[in-house]
């Protein structure tokens, strides 16, 4: 189907909006432009009308992605429309999409019962971007979804039908309105998990092949929101829309060799327990066990008592003297082979000073249950 001299109008102005100087002008012509082509009964094809939508969520132009969703009976896809208004900043169209619209980030493409055009293919509309529908979604998380196309600028190639147009992106705008988003617990687990997902994997490779400052900048933006996400999923993880385990799961997935310090100081200080895990488990870390070295002050210990056990010894094995001094008030939180073990190993390397410290240390911190126990004991005996 041929383009309206209306559509190719309306198209361009929404493609001109991003960059006018007088917004609510632009904004008064897209107004006109959409109710003209609407009261002309102008019929969209699947594929002018998700162009149509997108263009609009990129320029930031409500009122017709209003206008389009209340004229089109059928979208094939919506996603990318939602993908495009969060890489704009829009939250106002993000939210209007989530929530009047039942908009879903991972939707899949939807399938009319009886249609009379035959169906472009899928890639046309995801983008070559996983979905939900796909077993292999969080199977690698590196590989990309809808969430990772909104931490990535314009490519001039967004574009279904008509001209190329690029929108605004600037991340810190972008993470704010993803924030906006997250804080509502609007959006379904999956989604919080693959937006989580894509910030971490999006900082861990700015950080690994940092070029400019700029790309620090946005690696620390990222990792801060991840951080955000990270504790607003435990004070509401019993609640939908915050996230399930999968998070810890790919925060322990991005621990292998040569992993950005960045990134091991972001676990030590969130989650200890993902790498205390990792270190129980991989040997290649336990060999280059500096990059956790480097953060014991500000690690706490596991729950499982294994992991702190087996973070033990690897400070004996390495001879990290000053290391293990942070350790000392970790009180109930090793096996109770564990010092033995560390003061072994410590010995069987003539590391003496490290074996008379955990001898010492093993003593104290003893000591110290002990009477913690007691004075339990005693305290229950008085009530």
């Amino acid at each position: 189907m041929d383009d309206t001299p209306i559509l190719k109008r309306l198209r361009d102005e929404l493609a001109s909006q991003t960059f006018a100087q007088d917004i609510s002008a632009s904004q008064l012509n897209t107004a006109c432009l959409i109710d003209e082509l609407i009261a002309t009964d102008t019929n969209l094809n699947l594929i002018q009308a998700c162009d149509l939508l997108e263009r609009a969520c990129a320029a930031g132009d409500l009122y017709v992605v209003q206008s389009v969703c209340e004229y089109v009976d059928f979208f094939i896809y919506r996603s990318f429309a939602l993908v495009l208004s969060l890489r704009s900043a829009h939250d106002d169209i993000a939210l209007w999409l989530i929530e009047h619209e039942g908009v879903d980030l991972l939707a899949p493409i939807s399938r009319p019962d009886q249609i009379n055009v035959m169906l472009p293919p899928d890639s046309t509309f995801t983008r070559s971007a996983l979905t939900k529908s796909s077993t292999y979604l969080f199977l690698n998380i590196l590989d990309p979804t809808p969430a990772t196309y909104i931490l990535r600028d314009y490519s001039g190639f967004e574009h279904l039908d008509g001209k190329s147009y690029k929108g605004h992106f600037l991340l810190s705008d972008t993470a704010r309105c993803i924030h906006t988003i997250i804080e509502k617990g609007i959006v379904d687990n999956t989604v919080y998990d693959d937006i989580f997902r894509s910030y971490i994997v999006y900082a861990n490779r700015k950080f690994r092949d940092r070029h400019t400052e700029q790309d620090l900048t946005d690696a620390k933006i990222c990792l801060q929101e991840a951080e955000f996400m990270l504790e607003l999923h435990e004070a509401r993880k019993d609640s939908l829309g915050y996230g399930d385990e999968r998070l810890y799961k790919f925060l322990e997935d991005l621990i292998v060799p040569k992993c950005p310090d960045e990134i091991f100081e972001f676990l030590t200080k969130l989650a200890p327990d993902v790498l205390l895990k990792k270190l129980y488990e991989s040997k290649w870390l336990q060999d280059d066990f500096d990059c956790i070295a480097n953060h014991i002050c500000d690690l706490k210990p596991a729950k499982e008592k294994r992991y702190n056990s087996n973070l033990l010894i690897c400070l004996a094995m390495h001879n990290k003297l000053d290391e293990i001094k942070y350790l000392e008030t970790w009180y109930g939180a090793f096996d109770n082979d564990a010092f033995d073990d560390a003061i072994a190993i410590a010995s069987d390397l003539e590391f003496i000073e490290m074996a008379a410290y955990l001898l010492s240390l093993k003593s104290r911190i003893l000591n110290d249950e002990i009477k913690t126990d007691s004075d339990d004991l005693l305290g229950q005996m008085l009530l």
